[in-house]
């Protein structure tokens, strides 16, 4: 008889705590959010005084001593989802070639499957992690990568 007591309570855990887990869509995202990335680009180039010339294209030019090299790059700001689909970076900064998207005021759209979801496009945006949801189901925080070939990773904080 305790043993079937014991299983009772147990599935009664696992389904309230089943429950608590709704389904995820765009108005899972809504409200501002406090953003910050970061990631490391790999570059070619050489130093003319203090200053890094980027060689995108290779060639390193006659008199220079040319390397590749990894510098840090950080894009941080504040983004704001309507809860509909529709996001609007409010502010954003880059850092040493951090981000090569949105400038402020650009509206992106993003979608949501579950706890994942897409911002932006798959050649400039972003994949996104949603979790630590409140009691209104709004995610409060979102791992947040770039989709591009250095990507940059990082979190975003519902404020």
């Amino acid at each position: 008889m305790k043993k079937a007591a014991l299983f009772v309570i147990l599935t009664g855990m696992v389904l309230a705590a089943s429950t608590s887990f709704a389904a995820t869509s765009v108005a899972s995202l809504h409200g501002a959010y406090s953003f910050q990335l970061q990631g490391v680009s790999n570059q070619y180039g050489y130093y003319s005084g203090s200053t890094w010339v980027n060689l995108s294209n290779g060639s390193c030019p006659a008199g220079h001593s040319c390397f590749s090299q990894a510098l840090g790059k950080i894009t941080y700001g504040t983004l704001s989802f309507d809860g509909k689909g529709h996001a609007t970076f409010v502010s954003i900064t880059n850092i040493n070639g951090g981000g090569h998207g949105p400038t402020n005021g650009t509206v992106w759209t993003y979608s949501v499957s579950g706890f994942n979801g897409a911002l932006g496009s798959a050649t400039n945006g972003a994949y996104l992690s949603l979790g630590d949801f409140n009691t209104a189901g709004i995610a409060q925080t979102v791992l947040i990568r770039t989709s591009d070939s250095s990507p940059e990773m990082g979190v975003a904080i519902l404020q």
